[in-house]
């Protein structure tokens, strides 16, 4: 992403300050994770330097396939485009852990869907949005890859409404679009999803697997609880955060076990919180149309001025002054 905003006429070094590198061939290491906060501002920067509204739609074509690292590996080595769509859904978290998929047999076609996580959708819409453009223009290039067809689908459905890209989402996938429908998803014809995949290979297919499988049950064990209440607290937020008795109920725990397995991993409950607050009013700030003190009450703050002492606190200046200095046009 930030090489192709790079070439859009985006600031490369802006970029890279986003997620606190200096050169791009740090971000080489696959095992590296960017967290929606860090995603969401390279994102902003991209689309505001690019000046390329369907940035996620352009991105999906530009990237190389060998981008998608092991699960494109495995697609590649799958026997048809069926199993290699259904490791797609197993293998998912292993690229995008916001963003997993969903293939569902219907009457007529396949199904397969996108499942954004619904407190990042909520939190970053832009963001999702834009990466689930991508996602499906990569996805698309990626099976036709495997059959060496230009195989399009039946039709593509988006569950946000984004009229002005219309002209691109049907150039790029030539087939019917329908915009704020239920799910995002492609519909595919049944046929051309039991085609066989040209260079499957059996064996390295095992491997690939294997190795996948191991990498889920990593990331599964490295899951500290902190990121679990972070989650559950994301899920309940808006209109308020939720107070430390109802995240513990939800997480079918006691409070004090909570506090306790949160002081293990050297924070609190107030913290974790303060933290999501800290995203959250950088959020809010770049929608132009809400004043300061809408933002305070937001973010349950009895009074304006509480909200602005707490934000020079976390950002050393004002709320106004940050909005000035980073989302004014």
């Amino acid at each position: 992403m930030i090489h192709f905003a790079g070439e859009r006429g985006a600031d490369i070094g802006d970029l890279l300050r986003a997620v606190d590198s200096r050169h791009l061939d740090e971000l080489n290491d696959e095992d590296r994770f960017f967290d929606r906060v860090q995603y969401d501002r390279v994102l902003q920067i991209a689309l505001r330097q690019s000046r390329d509204p369907s940035l996620g739609l352009h991105l999906g074509e530009f990237l190389s396939l060998s981008a998608a690292g092991l699960i494109v590996q495995i697609v590649q080595n799958s026997s048809t485009v069926l199993e290699a769509l259904r490791y797609t859904v197993e293998f998912a978290n292993l690229g995008c852990q916001e963003l997993p998929f969903r293939l569902e047999e219907l009457d007529h076609a396949w199904e397969l869907s996108l499942q954004p996580d619904a407190a990042w959708e909520k939190q970053y819409p832009l963001s999702a949005h834009q990466t689930m453009d991508g996602m499906m223009v990569f996805t698309l290039r990626e099976f036709q890859s495997i059959t060496l067809q230009q195989h399009q689908p039946i039709s593509v459905h988006f569950s946000y409404a984004n009229p002005a890209a219309r002209p691109e989402y049907e150039r790029i996938f030539q087939c019917p679009v329908r915009l704020g429908t239920s799910q995002t998803a492609f519909y595919l014809n049944k046929a051309q999803v039991a085609d066989k995949v040209v260079n499957s290979d059996f064996e390295l297919l095992q491997m690939l697997v294997r190795y996948a499988g191991q990498k889920l049950e990593h990331m599964a064990r490295e899951e500290d609880f902190g990121h679990r209440v972070r989650k559950t607290i994301l899920n309940m937020a808006r209109p308020h955060f939720p107070g430390i008795r109802e995240a513990a109920a939800n997480l079918n725990l006691s409070v004090r076990t909570l506090q306790r397995r949160l002081k293990s991993e050297g924070c609190t409950y107030q913290e974790v919180t303060d933290e999501l607050k800290r995203e959250f009013a950088l959020d809010y700030l770049r929608n132009e149309e809400l004043s300061v003190k809408e933002i305070a009450y937001s973010l349950d703050f009895a009074e304006a001025s509480s909200f602005i002492r707490s934000f020079n606190r976390w950002f050393g200046m004002s709320p106004q002054t940050y909005r000035e200095q980073h989302f004014s046009s």
